[in-house]
Order: C-alpha cells, then structure tokens, then sequence
C-alpha cells in the first residue's frame, strides 16, 4: 500500500473523521491534501485531492492581525515571483532555442537581451515581496529559514545581474549565448531552491503541500 493510499485510509475511516461539526467553525480541511475550505462545503468532496466528505475535519485558522491579514490574502509575494522566475528560465531556453533554429535566433536573441536587462529588478522586487511576506506572517524575518532564504536571494541577484550586464554590454548572440545558458541555469537552481524553502514556510517541511 501506497504513502497515499494509507493517507486516504486513515482519512476516511471512522476514527479518523469527524462528522458532527464543532460549533461556529468556518474552515474546514482534508486530511489527506490539506486543501482548506469554506465549512459550508464539508458536505461535498475535497475540490483538490477529490476524496469523499469524510476527509474534512474542523480547521482553526490562528488569529491574526486583520490589517496583516488583508495585506497577506493580496498574496503579494507568490505572485511577484513568477516573474524573475519565468525571465530565468527562459534566458537559457530562449537561446538553446535560438542556437538550434538559426532562421529566428535573431528575434529570440532580441527578446532574451531586453528581457534580461530587467531582471534584476524583478528579483529584487520578488526578494523585497517575501521578506515583508514573513514580516507580516511571522512577525520576523530572521529566523533559520527566512534568514536561509535571503542569503539564496542575494547569490540569485547577483546572478541575475550577470546576466543583465551580458545583455546590456554585447547583448545576447550566438558568441556569448552559453555563457547566458550556464548562468540561467545555476540561477534556475536556486530559484527552484527558494521555491521549495518557501514551501516550508506556508506549510511546514512535512506539512500536505510539501511531503508529497
């Protein structure tokens, strides 16, 4: 038997769930996904994982400063980072593209140049974005992982930065295109790390959206 067949198992026996609701609860949460819900739909299966209405259990979410919170739902950070994220990727798909389709490496080297001029500024805006986002939710930003996370930032900055300075002094070309490939890839690396570490923070190391 599967970790998440055994998951499922437990989630729905009787023991496990509960099916009279505790008294003013509002959130809900599946046992086996940890998706969080409106306690209105314990009735209906888990939207996420799709497992029956005996998943859910009674979820008290901590209290929080309202102003934090309203601050917290624009959810500020998870979308600020898509954007270096994306701009990273593509600076070394873009120009493998390039180098294997010559007939439009010089519309994709154009685009990769211009694109990478800026991404610094997105990284720092993400940076910037996720240690308010700790400030808000944590009160501090200096522990273990919000620390971790802010040295990875600034190794990812000043790659980011290389890469900007390729772009803005010869812009990008067949000559210095692996050169880019190379540094989009090791930033890649660390963007995927900053990911997985801000991950832990909004659910803890073992927590449903980590351990699977």
């Amino acid at each position: 038997m599967t970790a998440e067949q055994k998951a499922a198992t437990a989630a729905t026996s009787s023991t496990a769930a509960k099916s009279t609701p505790e008294q003013g609860t509002e959130w809900i949460i599946c046992r086996v996904c940890g998706y969080i819900e409106d306690a209105k739909y314990r009735d209906q299966p888990c939207p996420a994982c799709g497992f029956p209405p005996t998943v859910w259990m009674d979820y008290k979410p901590r209290r929080i400063d309202p102003k934090r919170e309203k601050l917290l739902d624009l959810h500020l950070h998870p979308i600020a980072v898509h954007f270096p994220i994306v701009v990273t990727v593509a600076s070394f798909l873009v120009p493998i593209i390039a180098l294997l389709i010559p007939s439009i490496a010089n519309i994709l080297f154009s685009a990769i140049t211009l694109v990478a001029m800026i991404l610094p500024l997105l990284v720092i805006i993400g940076g910037i974005s996720g240690y308010i986002g700790s400030k808000l939710r944590y009160k501090k930003g200096t522990s273990k992982i919000p620390k971790a996370k802010i040295y990875l930032t600034v190794i990812y900055f000043i790659l980011s930065c290389a890469q900007a300075y390729i772009a803005i002094a010869n812009g990008v070309n067949a000559d210095n295109a692996w050169i880019m490939i190379i540094l989009g890839i090791v930033a890649s690396v660390f963007a995927a790390k900053l990911g997985k570490m801000g991950s832990y923070l909004f659910a803890g190391r073992f927590g449903p959206y980590t351990a699977g």
